[in-house]
């Protein structure tokens, strides 16, 4: 189990991340989505309600790659439910004044892509895993 200074590092990280990057990649297990703990939802909780507090905040993509994933829950429902989950985040948030009718498409856009199991379809994840990479590493994208 991991323990309260893991748990700091681990905000304390994101929210560097989140006020650095144009691009955020929120690694999720395909199992977790729905999950109050292991998907996340506390640590995203914190970093919007910080975001807003903090930071003026900017347009951030959130970049969720579901790993694990298998042929028998399509790719829209578990989409459908992550956005239902942070809709929900987003709601639950206390805003400043200044954000208080601000929307969650206001300050993310959102994407999604997944990566198969890594053990039971190897080269299929490499293939992909590699796709990811090029997203990022290609000098001409923007």
């Amino acid at each position: 189990e991991r323990g309260e200074g893991d748990t700091k590092f681990e905000k304390q990280s994101s929210l560097f991340a989140m006020a650095t990057a144009d691009t955020l990649l929120v690694n999720i297990w395909c199992h977790d989505i729905g999950r109050e703990n292991a998907s996340g939802k506390p640590l995203l909780k914190t970093i919007f309600q910080v975001i807003l507090k903090i930071f003026n905040p900017k347009k951030t993509t959130l970049l969720f790659v579901i790993r694990d994933k298998t042929s028998k829950t399509p790719m829209d429902a578990l989409v459908r439910d992550m956005r239902t989950d942070l809709q929900s985040i987003w709601q639950s948030v206390t805003k400043p004044s200044k954000h208080a009718r601000a929307s969650f498409d206001d300050f993310f856009t959102l994407e999604f892509t997944s990566l198969p199991h890594y053990e039971y379809a190897h080269d299929q994840f490499i293939e992909e895993a590699n796709a990811l990479y090029g997203r990022f590493a290609d000098p001409n994208r923007r």
